[in-house]
């Protein structure tokens, strides 16, 4: 037997973009919202690097810092980086320099923003994944989805928000055209301290084939990832844990950081992490928001305010359809905003990555210190 729904605002992904869409439209109109999430919400999420800002965006959003928990921001004491010289340095993110920074629990903050969305009225169903996307006589959108205990879903919405991550599977549904400038990859593991607890600080090491860069969780944890090429990964074997941790302790200084700590497991977590962009105008009442609109380097450390800004947009664009007849021209200027946004990221991240000399003759850091003049 097929479930059937029908909602104002759908939103596929139910990561900050989505939730941040959800918890918007929910503040600001009386649309009826619906997220749906493939995965069942207890996946492995790996923390990352915030710039003060997030608190500005948590105001915006109604949502007061003390929901998330004491643990949720922990103030970083440090950026150092090995990148184009043995020597160290102090390092930001390209799009937060100079200022302070946390290191987030994304399973924490994931979830907060999700309790908050499911209190102010909207619906969330997690383990529901989108089968089939299709557009409506009305300029709607009718979705397949199958939930492993509820079976076959079908929800018919008027808009249709993609938050559905890098992977962007309903943009290639519905024809959007979807560039990608590269195939970076993270691979990483967890390593928990036997002794004296990790310092709150962040490290990069480069390194022939990509670069390492490590985090404190907390005092007890760490992430420890290794950023290279797909092929590349993929050739040394770098997806497996032995080759992957025998690399790891070829590093010159990563590997002292996790000088005497236990790995918490040998499951090494796989990841695409390349750059993207996504042309959406051709699809009409459909927008994407954070990775599914615009993928980044982690080394820009702007994913999640990304994420949460741009799903703010697509809410107010949506919002402001209930009242005005200019969706589509709405929709145009942040689409042309997406694009002005992302052309400086690509300036800055080749800026970025022409710090690094040592090795002229390697793919990767050839790939990346070549200048991209168009955005698509």
């Amino acid at each position: 037997m097929i479930q059937a729904h029908e909602c104002d605002v759908l939103v596929v992904g139910a990561g900050p973009s989505g939730a941040s869409t959800a918890l918007n439209l929910l503040n600001h109109t009386a649309l009826s919202v619906v997220i749906i999430e493939q995965s069942d919400l207890q996946r492995l999420r790996v923390g990352e690097s915030v710039s003060e800002s997030i608190f500005s965006l948590l105001t915006y959003l109604n949502i007061p810092e003390s929901e998330f928990g004491p643990d949720c921001f922990v103030s970083t004491q440090g950026n150092t980086a090995y990148w184009g010289s043995d020597k160290s340095a102090n390092r930001h993110a390209i799009f937060a320099p100079d200022r302070a920074t946390y290191q987030i629990n994304r399973d924490m903050f994931d979830t907060t923003l999700l309790e908050q969305v499911v209190r102010r009225g909207g619906s969330v169903f997690p383990r529901t994944k989108s089968k089939d996307v299709k557009k409506l006589h009305d300029g709607g959108y009718l979705v397949e989805a199958n939930h492993p205990k509820y079976g076959r879903l079908s929800i018919t919405c008027r808009y249709l928000v993609d938050a559905s991550g890098r992977n962007s599977s309903l943009s290639k549904l519905l024809g959007a055209l979807l560039s990608q400038y590269d195939r970076l990859t993270g691979v990483g593991a967890f390593f928990k301290a036997s002794k004296q607890p990790f310092e709150q600080l962040q490290l990069i090491e480069s390194d022939e084939l990509g670069w390492w860069y490590s985090a404190a969780l907390s005092r007890d944890v760490i992430v420890v990832t290794y950023f290279g090429d797909f092929e590349c990964i993929s050739k040394h074997k770098l997806n497996r844990f032995g080759d992957w941790r025998t690399y790891l302790g070829q590093s010159s200084y990563m590997s002292k950081r996790v000088e005497g700590a236990t790995c918490v497991n040998d499951n090494l977590w796989v990841r695409p992490a390349g750059t993207h962009f996504n042309r959406f105008m051709d699809v009409n009442n459909y927008l994407p928001v954070g990775d599914a609109a615009c993928a980044f380097d982690p080394i820009s450390s702007m994913g999640l305010g990304f994420a949460m800004t741009s799903g703010c947009q697509a809410a107010s664009i949506i919002g402001n359809s209930l009242t005005s007849t200019d969706f589509e021209r709405r929709r145009k200027i942040y689409q042309q905003d997406l694009e002005q946004q992302f052309a400086q990221y690509l300036t800055l991240k080749q800026q970025f990555y022409s710090k690094e000399q040592r090795w002229p003759k390697s793919p990767f850091w050839s790939r990346r210190q070549q200048r991209v003049e168009n955005v698509a």
